[in-house]
């Protein structure tokens, strides 16, 4: 998930069933707290955990609580990653004694300083698109769903921890480190995701409706608050891009850290869902099941689910890279520091609240398909005109404005796409489908970046860069174009073919399979 993806506020569950009481595991007694809507637990059989913060932080069951924490962690850990990136580049440029406002660095370990965040989310990108599935594999036909939770997020954490110590003398290591974290995150947000068909089996569909807004209302918050301390720590103590950065990685070691402690103290032990085929490899058995997903789709669901997906991977391509791209963008062509670019990423997590009630509003008075390509069709425009405009360092006022029309397109665009596709899978196939759109989100964001990389490593200026994303949306938006008209795509959504057509149980589990997560795809 780009750390913008926080509002994602439509969700279509599979299940009619009633919540529990979050106050009682035996209780047939309706009830209510600050998360629950009135509910009944003669579903719930397993006992409700509590915490040190005893029932007031907590939702109707034990995984949907965990959910929340996992997305309470997952907000300063994407925030902290703009401090790092910033802290980076600069350590690069300073090895190479070219800090400040020169236009050209050189070259350290083969490539320029302002290509170095590009590389690192290239790498974690293939690493995430070629493991994902092995790592689906894991959660879906061991019982060690669990276990791979609490491992990827203390080795999470731990890299956190370490890259406290990023100086001039580690800088590289750290970078390394960086790319591997950005994979580690995403097996965490898999292993938690693979929770979500048994939260949306054992809970009704109004409060899986709520659960849904909350969980990113939470993430977006942290993020907010976390960028807010951040910003007031570098201004009133005046620290550079360096110290500001050790600080982030403190401060989210040990928030991030505490919330994982949480999260999977409330996530709950399971067995194996599917038996590993025989002859079948672990390795083997992810990319199989993608397989037979993605061919399932084209047969069945070609102008419907089938090319809302293919244009999902050219999109999110271009929509996830956007955080990497500008970070490095505002840093060497706009000069900002740390503290501005917090400052910077506060405006654009601010105004995709607006963005997103806008966008509720558009499908309302037109369809989310419509809505949805309006939506790509303008924020090309957009981003022509901003990354053209904002070509030197006396533009920063102007990025600051522009901050506030990216952060309401951003925002206008998450909460369509999960809409959509909440609308048009087949029902009953929702939750069964939702890691293979995840993993749809992830599988080609190392591309841009890369090519971001390519182009700036051969002297084209950045702003070319920055446009060049265009593409994908493009690409994905000529998919949306030829898709079924909106009330066709509703018409076919109502019937279950691959169901029928005895596929239910090799897609069954493709939510742990499929690769993808963070929040719906938050991402490092």
């Amino acid at each position: 998930m780009t750390s913008f993806e926080i509002c994602a506020t439509t969700s279509a569950p599979s299940s009619s069933s009633s919540t529990s009481c979050p106050h009682s595991s035996s209780s047939s007694k309706a009830c209510t707290n600050d998360y629950t809507i009135i509910s009944n637990s003669s579903i719930q059989e397993e006992k409700q955990k509590n915490c040190c913060l005893s029932n007031r932080l907590r939702l109707a069951t034990n995984d949907s609580t965990g959910f929340l924490y996992q997305h309470c962690a997952s907000g300063p850990v994407i925030m902290s990653n703009i401090f790092l990136s910033t802290s980076l580049i600069t350590l690069a440029e300073m090895q190479l004694g070219c800090q400040g406002d020169e236009d050209s660095c050189g070259t350290i370990y083969g490539f320029k300083p302002s290509s170095l965040i590009a590389l690192i989310a290239t790498v974690s990108g293939i690493l995430s698109s070629f493991l994902l599935p092995f790592v689906g594999a894991i959660i879906d036909y061991t019982p060690n769903r669990h276990s791979t939770g609490v491992i990827s997020s203390a080795i999470l954490v731990a890299i956190q921890a370490i890259q406290i110590y990023t100086v001039e003398s580690t800088w590289f290591a750290m970078s390394i480190l960086q790319a591997i974290n950005g994979f580690i995150y995403q097996v965490v947000a898999l292993a938690s995701y693979a929770y979500l068909p048994e939260i949306v089996s054992t809970i009704d569909e109004k409060t899986f409706q709520w659960y849904s807004s909350l969980y990113y209302m939470v993430m977006f918050g942290h993020e907010i608050m976390f960028l807010v301390v951040m910003a007031a720590i570098a201004l009133i103590f005046g620290t550079n891009d360096v110290v500001t950065a050790q600080i982030s990685q403190g401060l989210d070691t040990v928030v991030s850290g505490g919330y994982f402690i949480l999260t999977w103290y409330y996530f709950t032990k399971k067995e194996a869902k599917a038996v590993l085929p025989d002859g079948s490899t672990l390795f083997g058995a992810g990319f199989q099941q993608v397989f037979k997903t993605s061919t399932g789709l084209y047969r069945h669901y070609p102008k419907t689910v089938g090319r809302f997906f293919v244009g999902c991977i050219f999109a999110e391509a271009g929509i996830n890279s956007f955080t990497t791209v500008s970070v490095t963008y505002v840093n060497e062509v706009l000069k900002f520091n740390s503290t501005q670019i917090s400052i910077l990423f506060l405006i654009v997590l601010t105004c995709t609240i607006p963005g997103s009630y806008f966008a509720n509003w558009l499908a309302d008075k037109t369809n989310p398909i419509l809505a949805f390509k309006f939506q790509i069709i303008t924020f090309i425009i957009l981003n022509f005109i901003g990354f053209l405009i904002l070509n030197n360092p006396t533009k920063k006022i102007a990025a600051y404005i522009m901050g506030m029309f990216w952060g309401f397109w951003i925002g206008w665009y998450y909460p369509l796409e999960k809409l959509i596709y909440s609308m048009i899978v087949p029902k009953g196939q929702e939750s069964e489908l939702a890691g293979f759109f995840l993993y749809c989100t992830q599988i080609l964001t190392f591309l841009p970046p890369l090519v971001f990389a390519l182009m700036n490593e051969a002297g084209i200026n950045l702003k070319w860069g920055g446009i060049h994303l265009n593409i994908y949306m493009f690409i994905g938006l000529v998919f949306f174009h030829y898709m079924l008209p909106w009330s066709e795509c509703l018409e076919v959504a109502k019937v279950n073919v691959m169901r029928k057509n005895g596929m239910e149980e090799e897609e069954q589990d493709i939510v742990v399979r499929g690769g993808g997560g963070g929040g719906g795809g938050e991402k490092l």
